[in-house]
């Protein structure tokens, strides 16, 4: 049978541009909102449990993705296929749900937050396949599209929660809707474009398979640990305090995942050119950009300062129908944590650039030591606080090992 087909529009920089951008800013609002209407359909009890519950089912995804999509874009010789590419992520995927069966029964969740966790885990697994297509879009020059089927995907995906949440009340029902939109978009939108290009054939091989695992690894592992050592604060809490606690964390920390959410769209566009002229030794317009990058998170993570001081839990608060105005200061403490992280996630994507990405794994190991332990003492011994801090210094301590580390590879690049 034969495959369809839709019509690809003409190549525009400026159409790349804008919907990424677009695609980027829906995903950060809509994380915000889906803990916003959980707040107001339900009680900081269930909000507690869809906070860990998707920040978990998100780590899932770093294992589903295995941050080939930079890797795939990046890839100037081509060495990878897209029917290469493809089967990779069927076993990531594979993979990712041996693991979550592992971490489940380590960690002991309660019942209630296990089942909602799979249903936003299988939309996870959904987003995961959608990515590989947006990846191989992205890859061919058409990033607008890439752009555009991300922001659809998760306004539709955000309706159909919402919908269902507001109609039965059960949060299991409303995540459980989640995957089902997405799978939907995917045959509709993402796999009749991606036609163009591939069809989607997932053909094994294995020298090349090694290969793509051995390139994506390091990054996977840096991604992966870098998603835990977000979480972690919210497993001490998880482990230590309350449900309505770990509620309060999650609408006070909301706020800093957009601002990497609104960093990303920024980096996306400049790949191409950044790995061009890294290997070509442009060093200068390397530099160039990179400056202008970290100027973009460090606007952004000001603009939120500045934001979050003058009209921060006034807002939260009117968002999420709950009392923060004593914890204005652990809300300031995690935007501090936001810029550093923002950094860190433009630090780890200059290393992919540069295809040293191994070398983050130095900053990532020394960092989830820290991570694995001192969340759950800070947390006992100071409550939100206490978490609050630990992500601050994790964060800290992840950006300046990783800055150095990188300011010393592009000055013996510049030398060469």
């Amino acid at each position: 049978m034969k495959a369809y087909v839709y019509k690809l529009p003409p190549e525009s920089q400026k159409k790349n541009f804008l919907f990424n951008m677009i695609g980027s800013l829906t995903n950060a609002i809509v994380s915000l909102s889906l803990m916003i209407v959980v707040s107001y359909i339900t009680n900081s009890t269930v909000a507690g449990v869809f906070s860990i519950a998707f920040s978990t089912a998100q780590m899932m995804y770093t294992v589903c993705v295995f941050e080939m999509r930079n890797i795939q874009v990046t890839d100037a010789k081509r060495e990878f296929s897209f029917e290469h590419i493809s089967m990779f992520r069927m076993i990531t995927i594979a993979a990712m749900w041996l693991f979550f069966i592992v971490f489940v029964i380590v960690r002991g969740f309660d019942k209630e937050t296990v089942l909602v966790m799979i249903a936003i885990t299988f939309y996870m697994t959904a987003a995961a396949m959608s990515d590989l297509f947006q990846g191989n879009l992205h890859r061919n020059g058409y990033l607008s599209i890439a752009g555009r089927s991300l922001a659809c995907q998760v306004a539709l995906m955000a309706i159909a929660f919402s919908v269902t949440l507001i109609i039965t009340k059960k949060l299991i029902a409303a995540a459980i809707a989640m995957p089902i939109v997405v799978t939907a978009w995917i045959f509709i939108h993402d796999v009749p474009y991606n036609n163009n290009f591939n069809k989607f054939k997932p053909k094994f091989e294995f020298s090349i398979f090694k290969k793509m695992f051995l390139c994506a690894l390091p990054l996977f592992l840096s991604s992966f640990m870098h998603q835990y050592i977000f979480n972690s604060p919210k497993y001490a809490i998880e482990d230590a305090l309350s449900k309505t606690h770990q509620a309060h964390y999650g609408y006070l920390v909301m706020p800093v995942f957009a601002i990497n959410l609104l960093s990303i769209f920024i980096f996306r566009p400049q790949l191409i050119s950044l790995s061009s002229d890294w290997a070509n030794g442009k060093i200068q317009s390397f530099k160039k950009t990179v400056v202008k990058l970290y100027l973009w998170v460090a606007a952004v993570t000001v603009a939120a300062l500045v934001g979050g001081y003058l009209l921060g839990i006034p807002v939260l608060e009117l968002l999420y129908n709950a009392e923060l105005s004593s914890k204005k200061s652990i809300f300031m403490i995690l935007l501090v944590s936001g810029g550093f992280s923002a950094a860190s996630t433009l630090t780890l994507t200059l290393f992919t650039t540069m295809r040293k990405q191994r070398l983050c794994l130095i900053a990532y190991g020394v960092t989830i030591i820290f991570a694995l332990i001192m969340p759950n003492i800070m947390t006992v011994k100071w409550g939100l606080m206490g978490a609050a801090l630990s992500y601050l210094c994790e964060m800290a301590l992840l950006f300046v090992i990783m800055f150095v580390m990188f300011l010393f590879n592009v000055r013996r690049k510049k030398d060469e």
